[in-house]
């Protein structure tokens, strides 16, 4: 067997690292795109007892406790569910006329801060439990007027408190977010006496 020198394994060696340097240079990890938002894998129950507040938020999603009067902030990508609770000393709506003069209220309030807002919707909920008015709209971020978001606002009145659902999407989206999870998750709210002051 011929003998090979000390140079020529080298070159060898070199031949063989430039080979496989060549076949993985190009290959680069995909970064993630930060703007998908994916489906709920499943729900689970989030107790917010202290602010008598329960429903149920995607395991997917990261659920973030909040400062008063923000219970929590549920969010993934460029989709956000923010929950407050405010008390309330003045009685609270309960009949149906008390809720359409509280959804009027409601969508005035929401043009006057947002001149941008466009109404979609409204319907009110009266059940066992909570009575609500909800607004589904588009229009753009307070804090940013160049992004345009759709957005389902429910407000629930009972045990002393109205308890806001905001949940916020990109346009393009919303319908399919708001389906999928935005609904579900407002539809599972239950309040309850707060534990907390």
């Amino acid at each position: 067997m011929p003998r090979v020198r000390g140079t020529h394994r080298i070159s060898i060696a070199l031949a063989a690292l430039a080979a496989l340097l060549a076949g993985c240079g190009n290959d680069r990890t995909p970064v993630p795109d930060l703007s998908v938002v994916p489906a709920p894998k499943a729900f689970r129950e989030a107790f917010f007892d202290e602010q008598g507040v329960r429903l149920r938020a995607p395991t997917n999603w990261r659920v973030v406790p909040g400062t008063a009067p923000q219970v929590a902030t549920i969010a993934i990508g460029t989709a956000q569910i923010s929950i407050w609770r405010y008390p309330r000393t003045e009685p609270l709506p309960q009949t149906r006329a008390q809720l359409n003069a509280a959804r009027d209220a409601l969508v005035a309030q929401i043009e006057s801060r947002d001149p941008t807002f466009k109404l979609t919707s409204t319907r009110l909920v009266l059940k066992p439990g909570i009575r609500a008015v909800e607004v589904v709209g588009i229009g753009t971020n307070l804090t940013n007027r160049s992004v345009q978001r759709s957005m389902r606002s429910l407000h629930a009145y009972g045990r002393g408190a109205e308890v806001v659902v905001d949940a916020f999407a990109p346009p393009k989206d919303f319908a399919r977010i708001d389906e999928q999870t935005f609904g579900p998750v407002s539809r599972s709210l239950k309040l309850r006496a707060p534990k907390g002051p």
